[in-house]
């Protein structure tokens, strides 16, 4: 790991683990509920950003998991247990829909994720004795990793914090890795990498398998956190949000779509209390970035950075001529 990504990692773990000290209460349930949605943003930045796969169906496995931790729940009240079966559960329905949606690309890749989640949605709105319908369901479970059941608002911070940070340094070990490389390989020329020898669908399926098995641990722990889920979890609107979230955050980047969570979440709160007319308001904002900002929050922060810090003078890099040797003030005598 370079120096520079060490730094920055150790960065985000310090600052992670001490930002409860300088919140109030209410922000460290809107700080865990950030944490939890940039564990599902990030799933799905790894297959837009690394493998070139944009879905807008993403929020299926999302649904799944949470929906996972609500029904089994009901029968079982083991925190591990049922954050595992959310995972498994999810990466089993992104691996048996991947199969058949990985074939497709491009905007017919998009439109049948879109179909696929508008599917689980309508089958989660009709079963109104299992799901709820439209009415939603409580979660019965309680969330306990051992020591007691967790009510403080401080423990379910510290566990999402603990969630998210696991999950961001498995995904910079993935996007490291082979496997990792040979993805970004095919999204950058799938033709070449076919010519030598890659079997690209396996590695999008298995991407796309993970990226869902993610999804589903977030929906596990945000059911944990809302204590209550509802087909709208499975809906359109919300891989749309999750897509903006990506967008916004920094596309291709690792840490982008958890800026892009943080972000939307806050930004949404904070303009809510003001106003009813919000959702007007951040798609000005957000046209805005697209526009002006491209590459996202990261790409903004990046330039902002290069213009404010020092730049290193070197004599060797960019020697300063004498006034008599320089070409243009000898060209005025």
């Amino acid at each position: 790991m370079k120096k520079s990504t060490l730094s920055l990692s150790a960065a985000l773990v310090v600052f992670t683990l001490l930002l409860p000290l300088v919140l109030s209460s209410y922000g460290l349930k809107l700080t865990s509920e950030v944490l939890i949605m940039a564990i599902f943003v990030m799933s799905l930045g790894l297959i837009i950003g690394f493998a070139g796969l944009v879905s807008l169906g993403h929020a299926a496995f999302f649904g799944v998991g949470a929906y996972a931790v609500t029904l089994i729940g009901e029968h079982l009240d083991n925190t591990y247990v049922l954050l595992l079966a959310a995972i498994v559960l999810s990466g089993f329905a992104a691996f048996v829909s991947g199969l058949l949606f990985i074939r497709s690309s491009g905007a017919y890749f998009l439109m049948i994720t879109l179909a696929f989640g508008q599917m689980l949605y309508a089958i989660a709105y009709k079963m109104e004795n299992l799901t709820g319908g439209v009415d939603g369901k409580a979660v019965a479970a309680s969330f306990n990793l051992g020591s007691g059941e967790i009510h403080s608002r401080l423990g379910f911070y510290y566990a999402a914090a603990v969630a998210f940070l696991v999950s961001y340094f498995l995904l910079r070990a993935l996007i490291s890795s082979p496997l990792g490389k040979g993805i970004k390989g095919i999204k950058e020329n799938e033709l070449r990498m076919t010519a030598l020898g890659y079997n690209t669908r396996h590695y999008k399926l298995i991407v796309y398998s993970l990226s869902g098995m993610m999804a589903g641990f977030a929906g596990g722990l945000y059911a944990y956190f809302n204590e209550y889920v509802s087909p709208d979890l499975l809906h359109w609107g919300y891989s749309g949000q999750a897509l903006i979230m990506v967008i916004v955050g920094g596309v291709g980047t690792l840490i982008g779509p958890a800026v892009g969570a943080g972000f939307f979440v806050i930004l949404q709160n904070y303009i809510s209390s003001y106003t009813d007319r919000w959702p007007i308001v951040m798609g000005l904002i957000f046209v805005a970035i697209v526009l002006y900002g491209r590459g996202g929050v990261i790409h903004i922060a990046d330039l902002v950075w290069s213009k404010i810090r020092p730049k290193r003078s070197t004599k060797r890099d960019n020697p300063v001529l004498p006034k008599e040797e320089n070409g243009f003030e000898s060209a005025k005598g």
